[in-house]
């Protein structure tokens, strides 16, 4: 970021009585594929600052907004959330929306390979269970009990899912629209719809990445310190978070395109497989998991067209990092694994 948005947030920042530290330019994360992230020193403390990527914004995404009120929300009860103290809301600041929110130690795990450290089958076997643990917690907050009753349109939440993320798919593929992701639309329109019985709170892209992990020399593992990137968060079908969660979910039996994906070490020996991820939340939430077919298969149209849409920044020259090249590749192996997916009994 050019150093007169770091003046103007200095300014900014002094009327609502805190100092930044401008010394040096605060650094950017390196994780993460959309919103930039950058470590602030505000009052002698660090603290997170939070916008958008540069270049256009898909309609519905990268909503700081929604972030800042699901966090300071969320906080007060669930200690896994970092607490989003301000929201600036005036692109003549920082370029763009942006919001700044507690710091937290700790590592992410991403890519296909865990980390040296903790490359152990048992590390591997106690993050699969971790997550699936960590989103029972998430669906078992009562949305109402941390003032987030309002939050998003629950009623006709698939619906509006398939609908709105077929039309980004058409956005993100501009002329070389995708014939894959016309059919898998089609199909899911030829399926009922789930009917949706409970609206839960969503993190909507929750999947390793997103949890900030320390290690716990009493218990031998590595534990969540907090749960990131809640832009998305809405209420909806608690299942829908988990397809999220499962589409990120590569195994070693998966074709080498989807294995491209690279999200997440869960082909790793003694990580828990989808199958098994799939019943341990049944058990501990003790939800239905009946209509899951469907919801993981919407699910990948979502995870095609998110990697479309990355893959359309690529093209444009606002994200140039060369992994990005094979985004399309993603997105095609994704539509056919929501295919796949539901002209199969043994889809998952």
């Amino acid at each position: 970021m050019d150093i007169k948005y770091w003046k103007s947030l200095s300014s900014w920042l002094q009327t609502k009585g805190y100092n930044l530290e401008l010394n040096s330019l605060p650094s950017k994360f390196k994780n993460g594929m959309g919103n930039l992230n950058f470590k602030i020193i505000i009052n002698n403390k660090p603290y997170v600052l939070r916008r958008p990527p540069l270049g256009p914004i898909p309609p519905g995404a990268n909503d700081m907004k929604r972030e800042h009120i699901v966090m300071s929300a969320l906080s007060k009860s669930f200690s896994l959330v970092p607490n989003s103290i301000l929201l600036c809301e005036d692109n003549n600041i920082f370029g763009a929306p942006f919001h700044v929110m507690d710091f937290k130690e700790g590592f992410t795990i991403n890519g296909s390979i865990l980390p040296n450290n903790y490359s152990s089958i048992n590390h591997a076997n106690s993050l699969g269970i971790m997550l699936i643990e960590t989103l029972v917690k998430l669906h078992n907050i009562n949305p109402s009990d941390v003032g987030l009753e309002n939050l998003g349109k629950p009623i006709g939440f698939l619906e509006r899912q398939l609908n709105g993320w077929y039309k980004r798919g058409i956005i993100a593929h501009a002329e070389n629209q995708s014939e894959n992701m016309v059919y898998l639309y089609k199909l899911l329109c030829s399926n009922e719809i789930p009917i949706e019985r409970e609206s839960v709170i969503l993190h909507n892209d929750f999947k390793l990445d997103n949890i900030i992990l320390n290690f716990s020399r009493e218990k031998n593992k590595l534990e969540p310190e907090a749960i990131i990137d809640w832009d998305q968060a809405t209420r909806g079908h608690p299942l829908f978070d988990l397809a999220t969660l499962l589409s990120y979910w590569t195994l070693k039996k998966d074709n080498s395109s989807m294995l491209l994906l690279n999200q997440m070490p869960s082909a790793s020996e003694g990580f828990i497989t989808r199958k098994e991820a799939l019943y341990l939340y049944k058990k501990l939430s003790g939800r239905s998991v009946e209509d899951f077919k469907w919801i993981y298969s919407l699910s990948l149209l979502k995870l095609g067209v998110v990697f479309q849409q990355l893959y359309a920044q690529y093209l444009r020259g606002t994200i140039k990092e060369k992994k990005y090249e094979s985004f399309n590749i993603i997105a095609e192996a994704s539509y056919q694994r929501g295919i796949n997916t539901l002209k199969n009994d043994d889809y998952i």
